[in-house]
């Protein structure tokens, strides 16, 4: 009689521990449904439209631009920079370039090569650095005047008013 309660006993415990395993595993059989793997945004590489801000510190001074590019990787390319009350709009399929020291009020015209040379070179560090953004939040560096650079609101695509770039 002991051994027949016994075994009663055994074979509760054993069904009540393999309803407790099938319960929470959810009868999967260990099997667990992968994470799926973001999906990248769009690449500043072969963005056609750009957007940011950049702090740049330079010998404990630090100087936010606000630029602004469209139609890039094109011979049509424009950009415009802000910063303090200055704008600078260069547009490459004119190969010509304005200045505002009126923080866009009146614009006068600039010399493209040399607006290009320093202007174009900015931009042109901005977006090659950014190939190693993430994809969201900041992105910060040393660029090779060995100023502290981080870039924000950084916006890849972003349609961008044409009067954005308009000096009239």
């Amino acid at each position: 009689m002991i051994y027949i309660i016994v075994a009663v006993l055994v074979v509760v415990i054993v069904v009540g521990v393999a309803g407790y395993v099938l319960l929470n595993n959810g009868g999967s059989n260990n099997q667990t449904t992968p994470t799926p793997t973001p999906t990248p945004g769009p690449s500043v590489a072969t963005a056609t439209s750009l957007q940011f801000s950049a702090n740049v510190t330079s010998q404990g001074q630090t100087t936010e631009y606000v630029w602004y590019g469209t139609n890039l990787n094109s011979a049509n390319e424009k950009l415009r920079v802000d910063f303090v009350n200055y704008a600078y709009i260069l547009d490459a399929s004119q190969h010509k370039s304005w200045m505002s020291t009126d923080s866009g009020s009146s614009w006068t015209a600039g010399t493209f090569t040399t607006d290009w040379n320093s202007w174009g070179t900015q931009w042109t560090d901005y977006v090659t650095s950014l190939a190693m953004w993430s994809g969201s939040g900041d992105f910060s560096y040393t660029n090779t005047a060995g100023e502290a650079v981080t870039l924000f609101n950084i916006t890849v695509n972003p349609t961008i008013p044409d009067s954005t770039f308009a000096t009239s």
